[in-house]
């Protein structure tokens, strides 16, 4: 593969993909930290948002030590179907 699309693929797997999980994420943890923990609805969101942060920075940088990058994009692909799958599960606040 050209080094120049593996850079881009790259990019967009860290930015778009990093964004979309982070907010798939932060809606998860919101829910199961006001459902399951029982803690007040604004900590949870707070609490929820920066976690995500964490878990953007971490598929940021993973997203660009990864050796083969087709395969990443699509573990993150699937990653992303599968929560975005059973988001209608979780109640609104």
């Amino acid at each position: 593969m050209n080094k120049n699309v593996a850079v881009i693929l790259r990019s967009i797997a860290a930015i778009i993909g990093g964004y979309v999980l982070s907010a798939l994420l932060s809606i998860y943890l919101t829910y199961s930290f006001v459902h399951l923990l029982h803690i007040n609805k604004g900590v949870a969101v707070l609490t929820a948002s920066m976690m995500s942060y964490v878990a953007f920075f971490i598929l940021f940088i993973s997203s660009f030590a990864v050796s083969n990058i087709v395969r990443w994009l699509i573990s993150c692909t699937l990653i992303i179907a599968l929560a975005v799958l059973f988001l209608p599960l979780v109640d609104v606040l």
